[in-house]
């Protein structure tokens, strides 16, 4: 009987779950988008020719 109950919680938990992400509002945007230019970046180089300097990548 205590399994029974214990997988009754666990399927209101995700039921839950489910629910509250769906309704939770705006979609999460990561990166980029297309065609969006990428801001310069610095760069501590580590090997190479460059070793030990500070690079600009653009």
């Amino acid at each position: 009987m205590q399994s029974n109950s214990a997988m009754g919680i666990s399927a209101l938990l995700v039921s839950l779950v489910t629910i509250g992400t769906s309704l939770a509002g705006d979609a999460v945007k990561s990166g980029l988008s297309v065609g969006e230019p990428v801001n310069a970046f610095l760069v501590d180089d580590i090997t190479g020719p460059n070793k030990g300097k500070t690079l600009c990548y653009r």
